[in-house]
């Protein structure tokens, strides 16, 4: 009999596996007459469990389920570039015969030729060979960054999971510790969220209170701590400072705390590790994700015409530097257009357009990996003259120099066309809980956000700067 003939054979008497032990070889051919040489063959299209069998594909899954599962496999890797092999078990595990745990259904994914591999506490993934795994959830992690950069900093962890279902909630938290430092995970409303550390709005003069508090204890010779550095600026703010501001995890407080010291001391050392690869069965190490993709910093043009990988026909035109396309008469975000065109829910423009033959997510990571500087580099937002000059002393309502995190905090605001939207509607009577409704943030947040907003024009025009955009003040 052929090898084909074999594995039909074995699938109808041996439904349950078989054991190509010698003892219980010689019990086999009573059943499935076959040659020593052919033993070699059949393992060959056959895969092996952690109980010793061997299984072929017909012994799982019926013909109909098998197609149905591959074609889930196949269309989140081809949306998405990656999955967590635990949400593709969690589907199935009703119609599996003999796969009962994730390691057998690894197994089985690996038989059929996916690329499967673990990544941390994140579990199994399974993924494009190439990107690497790496690469697939880099990307992942840029557009979670710029989801958070639209909704202000701010969204609910049901919302990402309900955007992402091919993922796992262990998943997506590996992927916010591994590429998304400055994003941590808080209760907001007791509705647990992912919120980004650029858009917590400190008080006015918490970088020169820090520092004063840091300086302090190491002149006392004294350990700069999470804890003292909260019990300090509780005390500077009779009110308790983490808990006001949804910043329960040390790690996070002490990142702020890093950021926003202006001082000479070196209290807060660089503890980021080097990335480990996915294949790696450890628990890889912190990799700091690079700063959004941008037209600029990959080289392509304004104007430069832009082709989609799913279809040659389809092109769209460059209108900025930074993420604008034109397409059909009408002006896109890449990854806004690639959603329409892919019809899903979510996905990384970078990844699904070409600029001269060339994917512009692997033109990233090429120029980073060639260490190309001049061409890729970090983004820097251009700002007018008279504001670079007075970001080095601009004066504060009280009298005092802001520091240069409170002065981006005030003019990430001010500029914000949502935010003026907010000032506009409050300003006619609306109640800000309305706003808090539509918009998906928490009171609190648009409460800080349209306050920051009216600080950022008194500020401007004390010292005599004209706002970004040319509004009045």
């Amino acid at each position: 009999m052929t090898t084909a003939e074999l594995l039909a054979a074995l699938a109808r008497e041996c439904p349950n596996g078989v054991s190509f032990d010698p003892m219980a070889v010689r019990l086999l051919r009573q059943k499935v007459p076959f040659e020593d040489w052919q033993i070699e063959d059949l393992k060959a299209e056959m895969f092996q469990l952690v109980n010793g069998l061997w299984f072929s594909r017909d012994m799982i899954l019926d013909d109909v389920s098998w197609v149905t599962f591959e074609g889930q496999a196949m269309e989140w890797l081809m949306k998405h570039g990656c999955f967590s092999v635990e949400r593709l078990f969690r589907d199935y595990s009703c119609v599996f015969r003999h796969i009962a745990t994730l390691e057998d259904c690894a197994a089985f994914l690996r038989h059929l030729g996916f690329r499967v591999a673990v990544w941390g506490k994140g579990g199994y993934f399974c993924s494009h060979p190439p990107p690497s795994l790496d690469d697939s959830l880099a990307a992942i992690s840029e557009t979670i960054a710029g989801w958070l950069e639209e909704a202000d900093g701010t969204l609910t962890f049901n919302r990402i999971e309900q955007a992402m279902p091919h993922l796992t909630a262990e998943a997506l938290e590996g992927i916010r510790a591994q590429f998304l430092p400055e994003v941590h995970a808080a209760e907001v409303g007791e509705v647990p969220c992912w919120c980004s550390t650029e858009a917590i709005h400190l008080p006015e003069d918490f970088s020169e209170r820090l520092t004063t508090i840091v300086d302090t204890l190491v002149k006392l010779n004294e350990k700069v701590s999470a804890k003292k550095l909260e019990f300090a600026l509780n005390l500077f703010y009779r009110t308790h400072v983490r808990e006001k501001y949804a910043l329960p995890n040390d790690d996070t407080f002490m990142r702020i705390c890093e950021k926003h010291y202006q001082g000479d001391n070196d209290v807060f050392p660089n503890k980021e590790k080097l990335p480990v690869r996915a294949n790696d069965l450890s628990m890889p190490g912190r990799r700091v994700r690079s700063p959004n993709t941008r037209f600029r910093n990959l080289g392509v043009p304004v104007g430069a015409e832009l082709v989609f990988t799913k279809d040659r026909h389809i092109s769209c035109v460059v209108l900025d530097d930074v993420n604008q396309v034109q397409y059909a008469g009408k002006a896109w975000t890449i990854s806004s257009l690639a959603i329409h065109l892919l019809g899903v829910s979510s996905a990384n423009g970078f990844c699904h357009f070409s600029y001269e033959g060339e994917i512009l997510w692997g033109r990233r990571l090429r120029l980073e990996r060639a260490g190309e500087q001049d061409e890729y580099r970090a983004e820097e937002i251009p700002r007018p003259p008279k504001l670079q000059e007075a970001e080095c002393g601009i004066i504060g309502l009280e009298g005092r120099t802001l520091s240069p995190a409170t002065w981006r905090v005030y003019r990430s605001a001010g500029t914000n066309p949502r935010v003026a939207e907010w000032e506009r509607r409050v300003e006619q009577g609306e109640r800000v809980e309305q706003i808090a409704r539509e918009s998906g943030s928490a009171v609190p947040t648009i409460k800080v956000m349209i306050s920051n907003y009216r600080l950022y024009f008194k500020v401007c025009k004390l010292n005599g700067i004209v706002p970004e955009g040319g509004t009045n003040v």
